[in-house]
């Protein structure tokens, strides 16, 4: 279920699929960054590094899209690599950016 903390965070802010009525739905991006860390430290990253919607995508996220109920068949980002990926998937790219990993 989504916490209106992280989905204000993540996918009202950066995911370009989101849907207010599909609150039951959680991309793996969405997932992982609720497990890893907590709400109050997502918005302090987001703020800190002055993270925005910019899309550079240099990582391949497989820890977190291995994991996704979208990948099989509901991932354009993963079907035609030209879509925009989910929002969780574009801040853990950008913070990785950031630490030049």
């Amino acid at each position: 279920m989504k916490e209106n903390a992280f989905t204000s965070l993540i996918c009202e802010k950066f995911c370009h699929y989101y849907k207010p009525e599909k609150e039951t739905e959680l991309c793996g991006s969405y997932f992982y960054l609720q497990k890893s860390i907590t709400p109050s430290e997502l918005k302090s990253l987001v703020e800190l590094l002055h993270l925005d919607t910019e899309i550079v995508i240099k990582h391949k996220l497989f820890f977190v899209c291995n994991k996704c109920n979208f990948r099989e068949d509901g991932c354009d980002f993963i079907i035609n690599k030209s879509s925009i990926p989910c929002g969780g998937y574009i801040i853990i790219s950008r913070l990785l950016n950031y630490l030049n990993l």
